[in-house]
């Protein structure tokens, strides 16, 4: 599997941890699962891990700026407002990807990125956007 997603008990942070060779397709479906699927509730934001030795070589400034483009436009009503999204990439080679990602004009505004070397450090960047809605809280 390419990815996996891991839904919260309680709080907004859903895991999405990345392996493995990444394409365009692999983040359209995980979407599709993500978002349609019927554990998502807006006020969610994402734990999105790259981990070691994912391979991200499909993906550069041409994919960003039009398939992932015209995916980011899609699901930006099905996400929700304030959706934030830390990326840790467990290998520095991935960072240049997400970072040129982050910078995109189009995603600017849209929602807020950050990216991190570590899961604990995007953890507690986005704990500190913990929702205090009672439906986020109770357990699934």
């Amino acid at each position: 599997m390419t990815y996996e997603i891991k839904f919260p008990t309680t709080g907004n942070i859903v895991e999405v941890r990345l392996n493995g060779a990444l394409s365009f397709e692999t983040f359209r479906d995980m979407n599709v699962e993500l978002y349609y699927g019927p554990e998502w509730q807006t006020g969610m934001n994402m734990l999105a891990i790259l981990e070691r030795g994912t391979d991200v070589s499909a993906i550069d400034s041409k994919v960003l700026r039009t398939e992932f483009k015209a995916e980011l436009e899609r699901m930006t009503e099905v996400r929700g407002p304030e959706f934030k999204v830390a990326w840790v990439a467990e290998d520095a080679h991935n960072l240049p990807i997400l970072r040129l990602w982050q910078s995109m004009p189009f995603v600017l505004g849209v929602f807020d990125i950050e990216i991190f070397a570590d899961r604990d450090s995007g953890r507690n960047w986005l704990e500190g956007f913990e929702a205090d809605w009672p439906e986020l809280r109770r357990p699934a």
